[in-house]
């Protein structure tokens, strides 16, 4: 069952596909992100969102 969080605005689910993987959807607007992690803690899948999130963000701020 995922789990619904919002981090800087940004609404993500996390969600346990096997003992070690989690399911990361993260919705940015108009584009949805979708990833993996492989770890056994849902805290540390939910901080890995988080981080990919703020890469997200600052990706949008500075274009390269």
């Amino acid at each position: 069952m995922p789990t619904t969080h919002i981090h800087r605005g940004v609404t993500f689910s996390v969600a346990r596909q096997y003992e070690d993987q989690f399911e990361i959807v993260i919705e940015l607007g108009d584009e949805t992100v979708h990833g993996t992690v492989r770890t056994r803690l849902p805290e540390l899948a939910k901080r890995r969102a988080e981080m990919l999130i703020n890469r997200k963000l600052n990706e949008k701020i500075r274009p390269v």
